[in-house]
């Protein structure tokens, strides 16, 4: 009898014992041994599992949120994410494509496009009946009698009678037909228009995929996001007198800690872990982490977040064991974004640093992890960046401004502010892809903007000003960027990152997160002041109405 109880309890309470010490280990890179006697392995962690992977269970991404940096502020979309029923209240409503809010114009007549600034009100709330109610005047979205179809703000008893769909597009029903509110052009409010200038009027028009489509923002999230922007102020002096112009200054000089507030790493595995996002490319990860192993002779922890379905072969998986450090975590969706995906490898680092690199990145003989460590073991520097083998100096200055006769953004690439000399380095505003940081500092900024999907570079590290963090480029640290060539490309692949709607959309996005029309590169430049510079030649622009 008593061998039976043993038999009908035991058994199941240490199973259940065993999956509780997995989900603990997790991020500790550990398999508890217990997990040897179980027919199972677990789906989205590592290349310590075993061969057997026919009884899975799946651990979503937000598990692994919680188990790691769990007193971390990064804002995810994950954890962020709010819900919407048919109504909703104060919230910032954003063209999706262009990334401008909807306000009222200057009389508080008319509905326009805005740009999304944090120091206004544009918040709007749904009701119950329909009404969309404009906060900060309390009046509702009506029909404009001088234009018909365009939306102006009256008295609610005339309000036009709206319901939201999917989230994302506010419709109504007119004469037998679904309209939704789009933004237009000056000249013509029946048309949609996704490519959206300033302060043209919001109208009832055909539902468009693309034109019609809204992302509803909590204000308190919208703030928190925008945080980098928010807490700026516009300068009272100089030739650039725009909000985003008060983040032009460069960060403070990179000090010298002194010895007691100095810590230093004694093994680079027990000080850095390589994040990486990759999108459906294993065996470069695989390249990328055979690369550490051979130029070091070490393995080190790797990160590495791919994009969904979960359906690689065994024999990928089998690959993938033979680097018992390497992380492989798979999303749900097939198109997560490279943001996303660093912040959710970030979340999950457990050492004082990481490294960044991009998948097609192979380690030589100068990729020096032991300067990059040194550097942040004795100054306050948050990040130090290197290069890629080949390629001209990418790092450089961040500025805001008055360019082409419209606030613009520019990188002045190759302009550093100061010289390390003790270490031949260099402080910049920003340096390529591939950079060791602190890694609270950064959680702490929220990492990556989770909007941006791609062209994320350029945000990323105006936060880093933004917030005071200190940025060193060192140029004898180097990769080498081994891309694919066209023809190993997948078509996947291919539209994910080239596809030139998809980039131009993200570069709007950028630009409206600060507020501006246009952003360049500038390839050669004279330095009028510390927060001026004056480009002599324009390298690449890109310019939006």
């Amino acid at each position: 009898m008593v061998s039976a109880l043993v038999k009908k309890y035991v058994g199941p309470v240490f199973v259940l014992l065993c999956v509780i010490l997995a989900l603990k280990e997790i991020a500790l890179f550990v398999t508890p041994p217990c997990i040897n006697s179980l027919n199972f392995t677990l789906t989205t962690i590592t290349s310590e599992r075993s061969a057997r992977r026919q009884d899975r269970i799946k651990i979503p991404a937000e598990v692994f949120i919680k188990l790691n940096n769990k007193d971390r502020p990064l804002m995810s979309a994950v954890t962020n994410k709010v819900e919407f029923s048919d109504t909703f209240t104060g919230q910032r409503i954003k063209i999706w494509y262009g990334g401008r809010c909807i306000d009222a114009d200057g009389d508080n007549k008319h509905l326009v496009v805005s740009h999304c600034n944090p120091d206004w009100d544009q918040t709007f709330s749904l009701t119950a009946e329909g009404k969309l109610i404009y906060d900060p005047t309390e009046q509702c979205a009506v029909i404009n009698k001088d234009k018909p179809l365009a939306l102006s703000l009256g008295d609610c008893d005339e309000a036009v009678i709206f319901n939201l769909f999917n989230e994302s597009f506010i419709r109504t029903e007119m004469q037998g037909r679904t309209m939704c509110v789009s933004p237009t052009t000056q000249t013509d409010v029946h048309k949609s228009n996704k490519y959206t200038c300033l302060y043209v009027p919001l109208a009832l028009t055909e539902c468009n995929e693309e034109d019609s489509r809204m992302e509803l923002i909590e204000e308190s999230f919208f703030k928190m996001e925008r945080k980098a922007f928010v807490d700026t102020h516009a300068p009272e002096t100089g030739s650039c007198q725009f909000k985003a112009c008060g983040l032009n200054p460069p960060a403070k000089p990179v000090e010298m800690l002194r010895p007691l507030y100095s810590t230093r790493c004694k093994k680079v595995f027990d000080c850095v872990t390589v994040i990486t996002k990759t999108a459906r490319r294993p065996y470069l990860v695989m390249r990328l982490a055979q690369s550490i192993r051979d130029k070091k002779g070490y393995d080190l922890r790797v990160i590495a977040y791919d994009d969904g379905p979960n359906d690689y072969p065994t024999e990928v998986w089998d690959d993938i064991a033979q680097y018992p450090f390497l992380q492989y975590m798979i999303g749900d969706s097939d198109d997560m974004g490279i943001s996303l995906g660093r912040n959710l490898a970030l979340k999950m680092v457990k050492t004082k640093y990481f490294l960044l690199v991009d998948d097609d990145h192979v380690f030589n003989d100068k990729t020096n992890l032991d300067k990059m460590i040194e550097i942040l073991d004795t100054t306050d520097a948050t990040l130090v960046g290197g290069k890629f083998e080949g390629f001209m100096k990418f790092a450089g200055a961040l500025k805001f401004g008055e360019y082409h006769g419209r606030q613009e953004f520019a990188i002045f690439s190759g302009h550093c502010d100061r010289t390390l000399p003790q270490f031949g380095c260099e402080q910049c505003d920003s340096t390529s892809n591939i950079f060791m940081a602190k890694t609270h500092p950064v959680l702490d900024m929220g990492g990556w903007s989770e909007e941006l999907l791609i062209a994320e570079h350029a945000d990323f590290f105006v936060k880093m000003k933004a917030f005071g963090n200190k940025v060193v480029y060192c140029d004898d640290i180097e990769v080498i960027n081994q891309q694919e060539s066209p023809e190993e490309r997948s078509k996947s692949y291919q539209k994910l990152r080239y596809d030139m709607g998809r980039k131009n959309r993200m570069f709007r996005l950028m630009n409206a997160r600060y507020n501006v029309n246009g952003l360049f590169w500038c390839s050669q430049y004279e330095v009028i002041s510390e927060n001026e510079l004056k480009c002599l030649e324009t390298k690449h622009k890109i310019g939006y109405c």
